[in-house]
């Protein structure tokens, strides 16, 4: 029973993935995707993160979406990664990959990551 609940938790976190690599790729792309598809494609995966994701998971996507309607492009990126830190910690217990590696590998360019830093560390200060 667990290892099926365990399946079922980790098909749950890939749509969520998926979603996002989506978004960025075709943000990346400058291609323009019809909302319905994607919302459609983030009701479903947020159907299953709600049955078989942790509860620190569904609380920090809940952040992240809410995230939208007030918080700076900032801290709307900052609970993006909690989210995936989160996903990664539950599926690989300890890991090495931390909030920088995952920006890293989202924005594949050190110097988009040394600006997010910048931003991060004059929003700290306000």
């Amino acid at each position: 029973m667990e290892g099926q609940l365990s399946e079922k938790r980790y098909s749950a976190y890939a749509k969520l993935y998926d979603f996002f690599y989506e978004m960025f790729k075709n943000t990346k792309d400058n291609r323009n995707v019809s909302n319905k598809d994607m919302r459609n494609k983030l009701l479903d995966a947020k159907k299953e993160l709600i049955m078989y994701g942790t509860d620190d998971v569904v609380f920090a996507l809940n952040n992240y979406l809410s995230s939208f309607t007030e918080a700076s492009t900032y801290k709307q990126l900052d609970s993006f990664l909690d989210v995936m830190v989160l996903i990664r910690k539950d599926m690989c217990r300890k890991t090495k990959i931390d909030r920088d590696a995952i920006l890293l590998n989202i924005m594949q360019d050190k110097k988009e990551l040394q600006k997010f830093k910048a931003m991060e560390l004059n929003n700290s200060e306000l």
